[in-house]
């Protein structure tokens, strides 16, 4: 039920809620419910690490994206990522560039740039 609820975008506190409605009398671990939703999206990778997931998705979602890989491992290190309209806008007027740093920060509030 936790892989369902989670599929379907909800977030563990969300969880947590639903699977008491669910289960009266049952109040499942927050921890144990970020437990099994780290483990549902370590599978869904499939074996690629996380930025080579990000590169796949972004590949089959039409995004401009590049690229850094370390020279020793050719891991990759860096990524930078824009979508296509966005990147057509700032082709069109590279003077203005606007980031936004703050949407869907994680949850220790640390932006992605």
């Amino acid at each position: 039920m936790v892989a369902t609820l989670h599929g379907s975008g909800l977030k563990p506190l969300q969880i947590q809620a639903a699977l008491g409605v669910e289960f009266p009398g049952v109040q499942p671990a927050l921890k144990d419910i970020y437990n099994h939703t780290s483990k549902i999206r370590r599978e869904a990778l499939l074996g690629d690490t996380p930025m080579k997931a990000l590169e796949i998705f972004l590949l089959h979602n039409g995004f401009t994206f590049y690229t850094w890989e370390n020279a020793t491992d050719d891991r990759m290190e860096e990524i930078i990522f824009c979508h296509n309209k966005s990147h057509k806008m700032w082709r069109a007027f590279p003077e203005v560039l606007l980031i936004d740093t703050t949407y869907d920060t994680n949850m220790y509030n640390w932006p992605l740039v």
